[in-house]
C-alpha cells in the first residue's frame, strides 16, 4: 500500500441500518471484549426513546420518520486495512445495538405487526460475502449465543458463561428487556422507532487505510483534556457566586478534592451520576407531561443538563445570596456526597445490617431512580443510626416492589415506573422514619394489590434472566452456605450455578395429556439451580425420580426437603404442584415489609 492511500482519511455520516447491512467488521482480538455495564445500556435507551419521543406527535405514520430529527451517535472509527474492515473504536455501541436489535425483533413479533410493517433484522445481524456467512460484527465466540438470542431467547443458555463477553450480552439483553419503555412498546408506534432508529441515527463512519493511522484518530478523538463536562461547568458557575475570594479558594481545592473522592470510590462518571441523583432527590419538583410532544421539566432536565437547571432554579434550591452559594457546596453537598458515597459501597459491598441493599443490587431499578430515592429522605438533622434506618427501609422498599411487579407481569422499564417513582421521591423528601414508613407501604399495597402470592400457580418459566436471581433468593433464604451471595449468580467457573429443567418433554406421566404435562414441567415449579459442574451427572439419570431424588440430596431442591416423593413416575405432577405451593409461601416471607 501506498503511503498516499495509507494516509488517507474519509469521512461520513451513515445511519445505524447502513453500518450494518451488507458489512463485514473484524475486531481485534484484544479489543473483542464486551463491557458495557447496565448504565450503559440505561443511558443509550434514555438518550434515544427521548429523542424519539420529543417528535412523535399522536397520529404518526411509519411515514413519518423522515421529518424527524436525525439523532447523532458520534463516531466509530474503522481502519480498512488489505480489503476487510477492523473497528478501532465503536465495538462497544455497535454490540449494544445488536441487542437492541434483537430485542426490536421480538417484540414486534409480540405485538404481531402487519407483516409489511415488521422489519426483517436478521439482514443486520449476518452477512454473506465469498460465499460465507458470518455476523457483520464478524466474532466466532458470539455467533451462538446470538444465533440463541435471535431464535430462542425464552431458553436457557447454559453454557453462556465461559467467554467474559458472551455472560456479559446475556446481562445486557436482560436489561434492554427490562429497560425499553412502553410507551414506544405499541403496536401503532413501534414501526415508526424502528424506521426512525435504522434511518434516522447517525454515526460519523472514519475510515483510515493503515493501523498506525487508525489508532492516532482514535487517541486524538478520546483526548478531551480542553472539554469541559457539567460538573465542571456546574463549579465555574457556583464559584463565581462567591464573592470572598478566600472562601472562593477554600471552596476550589475542597470541590477537586471531594469531586476525585466521588470517582474513585464509584466510577469515572460518578460526579455526574451524583448530582443528579442529589439533585432530583432534593429539589425536582415537576415531572415531563405523558402527553407526546410534551417539554422536558425539571427531573428530566437535571437528567441532561443539571448545570443549567441550577442557574435557572435558585428558588428551588434557595440560592440567592453568596453565602447561600458558600453553605450550599461546604454543607449540602459534603453532606450529600458523603452519604452517596456509602450508598455506592452498600450496594457494591455486602455490608452487615444492609444486606438487602447489597442483594436487591443483583436485580433492581435503574440507578437513576434509585439513588434519589435512597438521598430523598435523608436529612442533614439525621444522626448516622436514622440515615442507616432510612436506607435500609427504601432497599427494603425497592427490594419488594421490584420483585412483586416482576412476579405479576408487570414492567420495570425505568419508562414505566419513573412517574410513580419521581411522584415517590418528592412525597418522601425529608420525612421521619415513621412517614417514610408508612408512605412506602401505601405504594407497595398498589404493586401487591392484596393477592395471596404475586408468584401465580404454575407461573410459567417466561423470563430465565429473572428465575436465576428468584431461585438464588430461595436458596439464600433457605440457609444455603455461601461466602458471598455473588456466587449464587451466573458465573463463568464451573462451580457456578446455572438454571435447569428437572423433566422433558417425553418423561410424561402415563396419565396426562401433553398440555397438562408442559404446564407443569415448564413452570417455574419445573426448574431450579444446579451447579455446572453438575450437569453432566444430572443428565446422566434417565430416571425422572432418582433424577429429583439427587436434586433434593445434593441440596438444589432445599424446600423439598420434608417431601418423599414415591418411586413411581406418576407421583412428578403431584410433586410440582406441591413445590410451586412451597415457592409461593416462601415468596410472601422473602418479600414482606
Amino acid at each position: 500500500m501506498s503511503n498516499h492511500i495509507a494516509n488517507k482519511i474519509e469521512a461520513k455520516d451513515k445511519s445505524l441500518g447502513k453500518i450494518f447491512i451488507n458489512e463485514r467488521y473484524k475486531i481485534d482480538v484484544f479489543q473483542r471484549e464486551y463491557r458495557w455495564q447496565r448504565k450503559h445500556i440505561e443511558a443509550l435507551i434514555s438518550d434515544l426513546s427521548i429523542s424519539f419521543l420529543s417528535a412523535y406527535k399522536v397520529g404518526d405514520t411509519i411515514e413519518k420518520y423522515d421529518s424527524y430529527d436525525s439523532y447523532y451517535m458520534g463516531p466509530i472509527v474503522l481502519c480498512n486495512d488489505g480489503g476487510s474492515l477492523s473497528i478501532v473504536d465503536g465495538q462497544q455501541r455497535l454490540t449494544s445495538f445488536t441487542l437492541l436489535l434483537i430485542y426490536l425483533h421480538h417484540l414486534q413479533s409480540k405485538l404481531e405487526l402487519p407483516s409489511n410493517l415488521q422489519k426483517d433484522f436478521k439482514q443486520f445481524l449476518y452477512v454473506t460475502k465469498a460465499g460465507k456467512t458470518t455476523l457483520v460484527l464478524d466474532i466466532d465466540t458470539r455467533e451462538k449465543i446470538v444465533r440463541h438470542l435471535y431464535y430462542d431467547p425464552e431458553v436457557v443458555f447454559v453454557d453462556g458463561n465461559k467467554d467474559e463477553s458472551v455472560s456479559n450480552i446475556i446481562e445486557r439483553y436482560e436489561d434492554i428487556t427490562m429497560l425499553f419503555p412502553e410507551e414506544i412498546s405499541k403496536k401503532d408506534i413501534l414501526p415508526l422507532f424502528i424506521e426512525w432508529l435504522l434511518e434516522k441515527v447517525v454515526l460519523v463512519e472514519v475510515k483510515a487505510f493503515s493501523m498506525e493511522n487508525a489508532y492516532t484518530i482514535f487517541e486524538t478523538m478520546n483526548d478531551r483534556g480542553m472539554n469541559l463536562n457539567p460538573t465542571e461547568m456546574l463549579k465555574g458557575y457556583l464559584l463565581s457566586k462567591v464573592s470572598d475570594s478566600e472562601k472562593s479558594l477554600e471552596l476550589n481545592e475542597f470541590w477537586k478534592e471531594r469531586i476525585a473522592e466521588i470517582k474513585i470510590t464509584t466510577n469515572s462518571e460518578g460526579d455526574l451520576e451524583f448530582f443528579r441523583a442529589w439533585l432530583r432527590a432534593k429539589y425536582a419538583e415537576t415531572v415531563r407531561s405523558t402527553k407526546q410532544g410534551a417539554e422536558n421539566e425539571d427531573f428530566e432536565i437535571i437528567g441532561t443538563q443539571f448545570h443549567n437547571w441550577v442557574k435557572k432554579n435558585s428558588a428551588k434550591t434557595g440560592l440567592s445570596k453568596p453565602e447561600d452559594y458558600y453553605y450550599f457546596l461546604r454543607s449540602d453537598f459534603d453532606y450529600y456526597s458523603s452519604i452517596y458515597q456509602q450508598l455506592y459501597r452498600f450496594k457494591s459491598i455486602n455490608t452487615e445490617g444492609l444486606e438487602d441493599i447489597y442483594i436487591s443490587n443483583y436485580y433492581t431499578i435503574a440507578d437513576s431512580l434509585a439513588y434519589p430515592l435512597y438521598l430523598s429522605p435523608v436529612t442533614k438533622l439525621d444522626d448516622e443510626d436514622v440515615v442507616v434506618k432510612k436506607i435500609n427501609i427504601i432497599g427494603k422498599f425497592i427490594d419488594i416492589y421490584i420483585n412483586s411487579r416482576t412476579l405479576t407481569g408487570k414492567a420495570i422499564t425505568q419508562s414505566s415506573i419513573r412517574y410513580s417513582m419521581y411522584e415517590l421521591i418528592k412525597s418522601i423528601r425529608d420525612t421521619n422514619v415513621k412517614e417514610l414508613q408508612e408512605r412506602l407501604a401505601v405504594e407497595l399495597e398498589k404493586s401487591w394489590e392484596k393477592i395471596y402470592s404475586p408468584f401465580s400457580v404454575l407461573h410459567r418459566m417466561d423470563n430465565w434472566g429473572y428465575y436465576h436471581y428468584f431461585f438464588a433468593r430461595i436458596l439464600l433464604a433457605m440457609g444455603i452456605e455461601v461466602e458471598d451471595f455473588s456466587e449464587l449468580m451466573r458465573s463463568r467457573k464451573q462451580s457456578s450455578l446455572v438454571l435447569f429443567q428437572i423433566w422433558e418433554d417425553d418423561e410424561i406421566e402415563s396419565d396426562v395429556d401433553e398440555i397438562t404435562w408442559d404446564i407443569n414441567i415448564k413452570s417455574v415449579a419445573g426448574h431450579c439451580l444446579v451447579r455446572r459442574f453438575d450437569l453432566d451427572i444430572i443428565n446422566s439419570k434417565n430416571d425422572p425420580i432418582k433424577r429429583v431424588n439427587y436434586l433434593i440430596k445434593q441440596g438444589y431442591l432445599p424446600e423439598m426437603n420434608d417431601y418423599v416423593i414415591a418411586n413411581d413416575r406418576d407421583e412428578i405432577i403431584k410433586f410440582i404442584g406441591y413445590r410451586d405451593e412451597k415457592l409461593r409461601e416462601l415468596t410472601n416471607e422473602i418479600w414482606s415489609f
